[in-house]
């Protein structure tokens, strides 16, 4: 029986490679949703130094001194 090379793919025909403009669009939106993401962090836990400085409000007077 011969062996018919066509009948069999191999591994690297079944599996093609990511064209170049699929991974550049990849990379890009990976990047973009990095920066995205920490310019969310940055905002979330920005403090102004103006604020910082600040004494913390007194605690309310229904609290037990020790």
């Amino acid at each position: 029986m011969p062996a018919d090379s066509s009948a069999t793919p191999t591994a690297a025909a079944t599996t093609a490679p990511v064209p170049e403009r699929a991974a550049a669009a990849i990379l890009g939106s990976m990047i973009f949703l990095i920066l995205l993401l920490m310019a969310i962090l940055v905002q979330t836990t920005w403090v102004d130094p103006a604020s910082a400085s600040n004494t913390p409000p007194a605690e309310p007077a229904g609290y037990a001194q020790l």
